[in-house]
């Protein structure tokens, strides 16, 4: 595998009653692996916010990681 950069085209949140839906569509550059390229999805609890789940990526919570599902229109 070579070089893989990721640039964060778009991010969405859906606020619910219970839950926080952030979704990030990621864009692969270069010789990425499979299930980089496309949308990412994480739920979190309603004590979350949206500051709060962006700051989280800075300590490790990589959004490339998250499960591939595209927000509902």
């Amino acid at each position: 595998m070579g070089k893989c950069e990721v640039v964060f085209k778009e991010i969405r949140f859906v606020i619910e009653d219970e839950l926080t839906h952030a979704f990030v569509l990621c864009e692969a550059l270069g010789d990425c692996p499979l299930g980089v390229q496309g949308w990412h999805h994480k739920a979190f609890g309603k004590s979350k916010s949206a500051i709060d789940i962006l700051t989280a990526w800075g300590e490790g919570d990589d959004p490339v990681l998250w499960s591939q599902e595209a927000p509902h229109a």
